[in-house]
């Protein structure tokens, strides 16, 4: 479920940001009036978005997007006076925030939005990936200790080594790993 942080101290204007999101089909959003308010309820939950409506209640916001940022897995779109989205941008050039201009286009919100949701889909599928890698490659070095241990204490070739871990695996129905973790505990251990 996509979850949204929205601060804005109008309430005219959080209530049409509200009823964009809910077009969306964004179902939790909580809206704040300040940065300090907002500051708060990040640390309590988990957002997908946070949209910052500049300036808010107690601060500009540029500070609190790059602490979403830098902090969460939070997508970031501060909403900005259009003579100042040049300063804005700059300072958050080395950031994945996008800046919006006001008076807000809704077209161009929604395009910004369904973007940061893709770009956080595709970045969580590359996280699952590279865990996934780690796990092999972290078998794999269990695998090739267990052959050193084999071929040092049961006097295999590293063939031998090898299909004797395949074989209890599949006989065993384990992995590779766990065979080879059980292996280096029996040996390694003498």
């Amino acid at each position: 479920m996509n979850n949204v942080l929205l601060i804005c101290r109008q309430k005219e204007v959080g209530r049409v940001l509200t009823e964009i999101l809910r077009e969306m089909a964004f179902e939790h959003i909580d809206v704040m009036t300040s940065g300090a308010e907002g500051r708060r309820r990040i640390q309590e939950a988990e957002y997908t978005l946070a949209i910052l409506n500049t300036p808010l209640g107690d601060e500009f916001g540029i500070e609190f997007a790059q602490d979403i940022l830098e902090d969460h897995a939070t997508g970031v779109v501060l909403i900005v006076k259009s003579e100042l989205i040049d300063h804005v941008e700059r300072q958050l050039e080395e950031t994945t925030a996008f800046v919006v201009p006001k008076p807000i286009n809704k077209t161009l919100l929604q395009q910004n939005i369904k973007f940061i949701l893709n770009s956080r889909q595709k970045m969580q599928r590359l996280i699952e990936k590279n865990e996934k890698l780690k796990q092999k490659m972290d078998d794999l070095k269990l695998v090739y200790r267990a052959k050193l241990c084999l071929m040092g204490y049961l006097d295999m070739t590293e063939e031998q080594a090898h299909r004797y871990i395949q074989k209890h695996a599949m006989d065993m129905r384990l992995t590779p790993g766990e065979v080879a973790v059980n292996l280096i505990k029996t040996y390694e251990h003498r």
